[in-house]
């Protein structure tokens, strides 16, 4: 038996381009393999994070269809104290006084806004 270099060095390199696809393969299954799992994990993550901003979104639009209401009210009725004819005396009856309080407390009351309420004053007289 003869030993010829040009034949080992054959046997070399194919057993090297073999365990260089073989090394390949197995780092792109491990690729892959991390890949789907790291997509997994986000996607749990995700639906986490929308269950958890469903109450609040539910809240907010509750609130905000409740100042709706609140607010045409009290639009309508500032609407009907301003196409009062003697509305440029300046005086503060009853009515406008309490139209005022009822814009107040509705800007205070409506739940699922994080702004904070409206200050009032005491409705004494001046001196």
């Amino acid at each position: 038996m003869t030993f010829s270099w040009r034949i080992y060095l054959l046997t070399i390199a194919v057993m090297i381009v073999i365990s260089t696809g073989y090394g390949e393969i197995r780092y792109l299954n491990g690729w892959y393999a991390h890949s789907a799992k790291v997509n997994a994990d986000y996607a749990q993550k995700k639906q986490k994070a929308e269950a958890r901003l469903v109450p609040a979104e539910q809240k907010a639009a509750a609130a905000n269809t409740a100042g709706k209401v609140i607010y045409k009210t009290i639009t309508r009725d500032v609407v009907k104290y301003v196409q009062y004819p003697n509305r440029i005396v300046c005086r503060f009856d009853d009515d406008a006084v309490s139209m005022r309080q009822r814009a107040i407390d509705a800007a205070n009351n409506i739940s699922g806004f994080d702004e904070p309420t409206v200050q009032t004053q005491s409705g004494g007289k001046r001196h």
